[in-house]
């Protein structure tokens, strides 16, 4: 039942043949990776009036985006940290450890999202992204266009003060990038990107 209402969610909000297309996928990624992370989640009811300023609707990545963002990262990339941003059910985290990642550390400030995350196998962290301190060992961040462009400035700034307390290479792996500008003002450079059925885009930063 809950993948006909995600169908019907995608279909009526974007198309039919986008929703066939992420469908297929949902199924398949729920059962390779053994997690139940698909559907929508209100964020209103479980958060301040000032996040939710700052907030889009809790939905997944696609499988299909998570993917191919996930196959531009190195072996000795996997040797850093991972960081996602807006983690919600930990859909990526989970994507994460199959690629062979250690340190998993998710953000995520719905109290009742994070609540829904193994605490024994990932660290995290129910915090705002916006006033965070980026931990020094991540190599690598992920992000679904989780929050608007006020607050992503605010991120690329806390993510900016890590790389200053330890110079190192962060690479952006960034789903529907709304705001990439603000990264590419940022120093970062693209290089790398799709779109595919004019919804699902993706980018590579670094």
């Amino acid at each position: 039942m809950r993948y006909i209402r995600y169908f019907l969610y995608l279909a009526w909000h974007w198309d039919l043949e986008l929703a066939w297309f992420i469908i297929r996928r949902e199924i398949a990624g729920e059962k390779k990776y053994g997690i139940r992370t698909i559907g929508t989640h209100y964020l209103g009811d479980a958060i301040s009036s000032e996040a939710k300023a700052q907030a889009t609707q809790y939905e997944p990545v696609n499988y299909y985006t998570a993917e191919w963002l996930m196959d531009h990262v190195t072996g000795k990339e996997k040797l850093t940290g991972f960081l996602d941003v807006g983690c919600g059910k930990g859909r990526m985290l989970a994507v994460a450890e199959a690629y062979g990642f250690k340190e998993i550390i998710g953000v995520e400030f719905s109290p009742s999202l994070c609540a829904a995350i193994p605490p024994e196998k990932y660290t995290v962290l129910c915090v705002d992204a916006r006033k965070m301190e980026v931990p020094d060992t991540v190599g690598i961040i992920f992000l679904f266009n989780p929050f608007n462009e006020t607050a992503m400035a605010d991120f690329v700034e806390r993510v900016k003060e890590s790389r200053r307390r330890r110079p190192r290479n962060i690479k952006v792996l960034y789903a529907n990038p709304q705001h990439k500008e603000l990264w590419l003002k940022a120093g970062w450079k693209e290089t790398g990107s799709f779109e595919k059925l004019r919804y699902l885009k993706g980018s590579v930063l670094e």
